[in-house]
C-alpha cells in the first residue's frame, strides 16, 4: 500500500460528479484519497462547481488534471471520452470512466491494452457488480439457491434528459446509456451474451435538451432477446421515455425457484427469494444500504494504492460494447445477431462479514 493518498482528479463537471465527490469524501477523512483538480469547460460550469464545492481547484484544460493526478475520472459525454482517457492514461494516471467508455470495441480495446502495458488500472462505468446486495445475489445464485437460471428480465428506464443533447442526437442510444446497467448485472449472473435479438423505437418525437431543439431524436425504447451462452435467455427493456415504474429491477427465474432484485440494480433496495422447497418468500435486507452507484471511485483508490485488485475486468466490458452493437445491428436488420467475444466472469462472492457493530445507518460499517 502506497503511503500517501491518491491524489483524484476529475475531467468533466456534469450531473455525475456530485455523486463521485460524496465517494470521494468518504475515503479522503480515513487517509486514502485527496482531492485534486476539477476540469469544467465553461465559465458556467466552472462557477457551478465552485459554488458547490468552495474553494477547489478548479481548471479549464484537462491537461492540468492529469498533470496533478494519480487518478483521474473522465465523467465527459460519450463521444469525447476515449481521447481524454487515452490522455490520462499515457499521463500515466489509473481512470475510473464512465459508460459507455467508446461507441465501439474498435474505440475501446486500445485504451484497455495501453493501461495493461502501462502496469494502470482502467475501471469502466457501471459500477453494479460492486453493490453488496447484487453481490449477496450473486452468491445465492451460484449457491444453487433457485436451482438453474433458465431466464430473467431486466429493466431500466427514465425520461430521458433536458439538459444534454447528447442522450437523444448522437447515436448513444438507450441501451448504451442505460441498459448498460441490466446487460452488465445480467453477464455478472448469466456469463456472456452468445446472440441477440432487439427492436427499437422513438417514443418521444420532439425533444429539447439543453435548450436545444431536437427534432428527429434517436431511438429511446429498446427491447432485446439475449441468448446466453450458458443456455439461458434473458430480455431487457432500456427506456429514455419512461417516467416511473414499480417492479424489480432484475427478476430471476430458475428450475427450483425465483429471484427478484428490488430497485434498480445501480441502486439496490434488496432482494426476494423464492424457494420451491420451501414454499415462501424471504426478504433480504441490502447488507450496506449506503452503497452509491459511484464506487467505481472507491475500487478505483484502493487499487491504485495497492490496498486489492480492483473487482472489475475490462474484457466483460469490451464484451458489453459488442452487444450492444449487436442490438443496434439486430433492430437495424430485424434478424438475430451472434456476439463473437466473451469473458470469465468475476466470483462476486461477498466476504464473510465480521464481528464489528455499526450504531450509524448512514455509514457503512468500514467507516465506523
Amino acid at each position: 500500500m502506497t503511503s500517501s493518498p491518491v491524489t483524484v482528479g476529475f475531467i468533466g463537471a456534469g450531473n455525475v460528479l456530485p455523486a463521485y465527490l460524496q465517494v470521494l469524501d468518504r475515503l479522503i477523512p480515513r487517509g486514502l484519497a485527496r482531492e485534486g483538480p476539477i476540469q469544467a469547460r465553461t465559465p458556467v460550469s466552472r462557477d457551478a462547481v465552485l459554488a458547490l464545492r468552495p474553494g477547489a481547484r478548479v481548471v479549464s484544460d484537462p491537461r492540468e488534471v492529469v498533470e496533478a493526478s494519480d487518478l483521474v475520472c473522465v465523467l465527459t459525454p460519450p463521444h469525447p471520452r476515449p481521447a481524454l482517457v487515452e490522455l490520462a492514461l499515457r499521463a500515466g494516471c489509473h481512470v475510473v470512466a464512465e459508460k459507455p467508455l467508446a461507441m465501439s470495441r474498435a474505440e475501446a480495446e486500445p485504451l484497455v491494452l495501453l493501461a495493461a502495458e502501462r502496469d494502470l488500472h482502467l475501471l469502466i462505468a457501471p459500477f453494479v457488480q460492486l453493490s453488496p446486495t447484487m453481490r449477496e445475489l450473486w452468491a445465492r445464485v451460484a449457491d444453487g439457491a433457485i436451482g438453474a437460471v433458465h431466464s430473467a428480465r431486466a429493466m431500466y428506464g427514465n425520461p430521458g434528459s433536458p439538459w444534454a443533447p447528447w442522450f437523444h442526437a448522437g447515436g448513444v442510444g438507450a441501451m448504451a446509456e442505460c441498459g448498460i446497467y441490466n446487460l452488465k448485472s445480467l453477464t455478472c449472473l448469466l456469463g456472456p451474451v452468445a446472440e441477440v435479438l432487439a427492436a427499437d423505437a422513438v417514443a418521444v418525437e420532439r425533444r429539447v435538451a439543453g435548450g436545444v431543439a431536437i427534432d428527429d431524436p434517436d431511438a429511446d425504447v429498446t427491447q432485446a432477446i439475449l441468448r446466453h451462452a450458458s443456455g439461458a435467455l434473458s430480455s431487457v427493456l432500456a427506456s429514455q421515455a419512461i417516467h416511473i415504474y414499480r417492479r424489480p429491477g432484475i427478476e430471476l427465474y430458475g428450475t427450483e425457484g425465483s429471484a427478484n432484485l428490488l430497485g434498480d440494480d445501480w441502486d439496490p433496495q434488496g432482494i426476494e427469494l423464492w424457494r420451491e422447497a420451501t414454499g415462501t418468500w424471504e426478504l433480504i435486507d441490502p447488507p450496506d444500504s449506503t452503497w452509491l452507484w459511484a464506487d467505481g471511485l472507491r475500487e478505483g483508490v484502493l487499487a491504485a494504492a495497492g490496498v486489492r485488485a480492483p473487482l472489475a475486468q475490462a474484457a466483460q466490458d469490451l464484451h458489453l460494447l459488442d452487444v450492444i452493437d449487436a442490438a443496434r445491428t439486430s433492430a437495424r436488420e430485424r434478424a438475430w445477431v451472434s456476439v463473437a467475444s466473451a469473458f470469465q466472469p468475476s466470483d462476486l462472492r461477498p466476504a464473510p462479514l465480521t464481528a464489528a457493530h455499526g450504531h450509524d445507518r448512514t455509514r457503512p460499517l468500514d467507516e465506523q
